[in-house]
């Protein structure tokens, strides 16, 4: 299955040093038209395609990256236990994962997998000697800029020796055929660009994984899930931050199935299933690490209390306070937002809502029997 690894040669061929200047050259290129909003040009979409496409003919001039024995059994023990975190888009997802990032027993992929619930798909419809180069340079992408604001260029730099870019691509071409789940081979690849095959897991951060719940276990019966859930009107607001045209009905539809999820594996105790709030992570991180990692069996760690993304200090988890520092966790006081709900909204969300929340100890104002059936009726929400 895994290439064997060859005598290392130093002596870098003309063409190779080419390539990697053209690389270099579209990477600096590419550095300058960084976005600094998350919406991107198409200046700069075409210059991450010309960049990407460079790195994928690179690597595919070179082929799989060979591996030594010792990484191949490393690779094969890591692909098998993942940990996923999910709940519902803007429910505080993103700060878990960036908290976990730099814990050495684990490796974080620095941005969505999305494999589930829509990668997968996306897969399905390529021919098959297609899926591996849609699936680089995708990533290589994410690598880049994985959410279009900083931090930035996950890898490093590329340099005139070598390019960390084109070596994660040989690396998914060395682990493409160990899993069914071609997100495994992203990963796998990741892990051994970041030093961290060694690692017990490896973490994907989802939001809507947890529909698919029956889905991931069959597939890694060990698989860990941690659920993180908040409270319906904060992920409202969030969500039209980042999504000014969202409409109320299908994001409540969105918190209601995430809540249930929640309370049913809750009612089923199931040991591979952890449930956190959001509010419980930005007022008391310490304790709820401290749960993760009785959850996982990991060690304590400083690094757990800093939230990072591929090891570099990460944005405040608030849509609305854009000057705190890089690596604060703010509590939800902390992020003062617009007022962006109406009342009849406010009410809608306790109809709908208000009875599965109260579980997860969220509370709503109580709204009268023909006064919740009318908002139903207006939002189409039956």
């Amino acid at each position: 299955m895994w290439p064997a690894a060859p005598y290392v040669c130093n002596v870098i061929s003309p063409y190779k040093l080419y390539m990697l200047n053209k690389i270099i050259e579209a990477e600096h290129n590419l550095n300058n038209l960084l976005p600094a909003t998350r919406k991107p040009t198409a200046k700069f979409l075409a210059a991450q395609t010309a960049w990407a496409n460079l790195v994928w003919a690179e690597a595919e001039r070179l082929g799989p990256m060979p591996l030594t024995a010792e990484e191949s059994v490393m690779a094969d023990k890591l692909s098998i236990n993942p940990v996923y975190i999910c709940g519902v888009q803007r429910s505080g997802t993103t700060l878990l994962r960036d908290l976990l990032d730099s814990h050495p027993e684990l490796c974080v992929l620095p941005s969505e997998g999305t494999y589930y619930t829509n990668l997968e798909s996306k897969l399905l419809v390529l021919e098959q000697d297609r899926q591996m180069a849609f699936l680089v340079k995708e990533w290589l992408c994410k690598l880049a800029a994985p959410v279009n604001y900083a931090p930035y260029w996950l890898l490093g730099k590329s340099r005139e020796q070598s390019s960390p870019y084109v070596d994660f691509a040989r690396y998914v071409m060395a682990c493409w055929a160990i899993s069914n789940n071609k997100l495994v081979a992203v990963i796998l690849a990741y892990a051994a660009c970041t030093d961290s095959l060694n690692a017990g897991f490896w973490v994907d951060k989802t939001p809507a994984n947890e529909l698919f719940l029956s889905r991931i276990w069959h597939d890694t019966p060990q698989a860990k899930i941690i659920h993180v859930v908040r409270e319906a009107p904060a992920v409202i607001a969030s969500r039209r931050v980042i999504e000014p045209g969202v409409s109320t009905r299908s994001v409540l539809k969105d918190i209601k199935s995430s809540y249930k999820i929640a309370a049913e594996q809750v009612a089923l105790n199931d040991p591979r299933y952890l449930l956190i709030r959001y509010e419980d992570i930005c007022h008391d991180p310490e304790t709820v690490t401290q749960r993760v990692r009785e959850f996982l069996g990991i060690k304590d760690s400083p690094l757990l209390s800093c939230p990072t993304i591929a090891g570099i200090l990460s944005q405040a988890n608030s849509s609305f306070n854009h000057n705190a520092k890089p690596g604060k966790i703010l509590k939800p006081q902390q992020a003062p937002k617009t007022e962006v709900l109406s009342i009849c909204e406010k009410q809608l969300m306790a109809t709908y809502v208000g009875n599965i929340a109260t579980q997860f100890n969220y509370s709503f104002t109580k709204v009268g029997l023909m006064r919740g059936l009318y908002l139903k009726l207006r939002y189409l929400m039956f």
